[in-house]
């Protein structure tokens, strides 16, 4: 993972998600070249942990696209340099990776409403679901878009917050944490 991806891992693991980086596209009769989504991630309604999991410490810009009692899928692309806006989220590569979910049989049929959309939500067995495009960059929001857009320096300040609420815990367990990155902005966090 570039440093960018890295970050978005963990926005999305300290908001309750279970995420899956760099998930590949392998072509198919559709697919004329092998892609990758950076990211995809899945959460279920009652997510609960008693350090850091707690209704008050889900990002309210992410969480606030979702109803609470749903269980979500995020296709997630992370551009840290320049990017073209129409190469994002092609139809072909969401169509395949919405089957990685499992949400329900024949899901890439999803597909073609969740082109012009930047969420879109089921019942299925009962269950809410909800799917959501979401783009993590350093540029500003583009306005209109068929996608969610979230900003690379936002999503580093909720994870610096997280830290800070639990400043102690993260502190003593810093080291279990599979990440450089994490475990280094634990240790800067707690020195100051």
């Amino acid at each position: 993972m570039n440093y960018g991806e890295e970050i978005s891992y963990w926005y999305f693991r300290l908001n309750g998600f279970f995420p899956l980086v760099n998930f590949v596209v392998h072509r198919t009769e559709e697919i004329k070249y092998s892609a990758d989504i950076d990211l995809l991630a899945v959460r279920f309604p009652h997510v609960y942990e008693p350090v850091g999991g707690q209704l008050s410490d889900w990002s309210s810009e992410l969480m606030g696209h979702f109803d609470n009692d749903a269980i979500i899928g995020v296709l997630c692309e992370v551009k840290t340099g320049n990017y073209n806006v129409d190469s994002l989220f092609k139809f072909e590569t969401v169509k395949y990776a919405l089957t990685r979910f499992g949400f329900k049989p024949e899901l890439e049929k999803y597909a073609d409403e969740l082109k012009n959309s930047p969420i879109i939500k089921f019942l299925h067995n009962n269950q809410k679901y909800q799917i959501a495009k979401i783009l993590v960059s350093n540029r500003q929001n583009q306005g209109e878009t068929h996608y969610i857009h979230l900003q690379l320096t936002d999503i580093e300040e909720f994870i610096l917050d997280r830290i800070k609420r639990y400043k102690e815990n993260k502190w003593q367990d810093r080291m279990f944490f599979p990440s450089n990155y994490l475990a280094a902005i634990i240790d800067r966090v707690h020195r100051r």
